[in-house]
């Protein structure tokens, strides 16, 4: 009985200096630090333009052991928003406003009050433009950028949205592209405080080999006839053609497969008609030019070697 009288007592005495050191002024702290201002209630129509730093500095007095993790991790001054809210508002800090233990005292808040100023919410669509940095390893070339979507729709404060003229991409790095392929590049969001419908398009890069001239000299132009034309002949006989295309298949091109000709379906009078040049090509190629355009196709004299019918049947391009 007298043992336990005796750990009361301690307990007590325990309890009492415990008390005593937790508000001892020795163990009291203030400080002053800053809280950031939170609005409950925002218009769904409206955004906040100001203040951009929603903060304020507050003072509180108490126990060490609170006061300092309370400043570390300060919680939020709420300020609660009327539904009718205009473009501009007034709100007052108050002390009460901000959640603390019983055992601290909110000494100040600072500013007492302050303005919050609200613009409309629009929508808007806007182009989207893909920058471009690097270049392509040769004999590459750019031939086209097709984006999708081609709008993205921003939502923003008005005097916001009116800054913005279209969006960009990151950029499109040349040097990293080697083939035509798909690309997904992130939307850069050009305003603070606007918010993008999209955040990234598809991006399809189309490259192609930049095509090869080549200069094929002197070939033989042949003379296609219809059946009622016989006994003709042009001048001049030969044309110097000039082909374009990938340069491995350009190189490998044989000279005999580039045929230039001319098609004569009338008997030519006794002057000479002159005749577009036609020529066939292998595939894959492109015909840049032919020179002569033209040859003038006459009646075969004495001793002129008359040509044969057309029995050949050959594509133009």
């Amino acid at each position: 009985m007298t043992d336990n009288l005796l750990l009361k007592l301690v307990s007590v005495l325990a309890a009492i200096l415990l008390a005593y050191s937790v508000n001892s002024e020795r163990n009291t702290s203030v400080l002053t630090f800053s809280v950031p201002i939170e609005m409950k209630n925002p218009p769904e129509d409206k955004v906040l333009v100001k203040p951009s730093r929603r903060m304020a500095q507050v003072t509180l007095r108490g126990p060490s052991f609170l006061v300092g993790p309370i400043a570390s991790s300060p919680p939020p001054l709420k300020v609660v928003i009327p539904d009718d809210v205009s473009d501009k508002f007034q709100a007052s800090l108050k002390t009460s406003d901000l959640a603390v233990p019983s055992m601290i005292e909110v000494l100040s808040v600072e500013p007492a009050e302050v303005d919050f100023v609200f613009e409309p919410l629009e929508r808007k669509e806007y182009k989207v433009e893909v920058p471009r940095v690097g270049q392509l390893k040769k004999p590459l070339t750019l031939t086209k950028v097709e984006i999708n979507p081609k709008v993205v729709v921003i939502k923003g404060p008005r005097s916001e949205l009116k800054q913005i003229r279209a969006l960009e991409t990151e950029p499109l790095n040349l040097d990293e592209v080697g083939e035509s392929q798909t690309l997904t590049l992130a939307v850069r969001n050009p305003g603070n405080q606007s918010t993008l419908g999209s955040k990234s398009v598809s991006v399809e890069v189309s490259i192609d080999e930049v095509p090869r001239e080549r200069i094929l000299e002197r070939r033989p132009v042949e003379l296609r006839t219809s059946p009622n034309v016989t006994n003709v002949r042009i001048a001049p006989t030969e044309a110097s053609v000039t082909i374009e295309g990938p340069p491995g298949v350009v190189s490998d091109v044989d000279p005999s497969e580039v045929q230039p000709f001319v098609r004569v379906r009338e008997v030519p009078a006794k002057d000479g008609t002159s005749v577009e040049i036609k020529v066939d090509l292998p595939e894959g190629c492109a015909l840049v030019k032919v020179e002569p355009r033209a040859v003038v196709v006459l009646p075969a004299g004495n001793g002129q070697v008359t040509s044969k019918q057309d029995k050949k049947s050959k594509g133009t391009r």
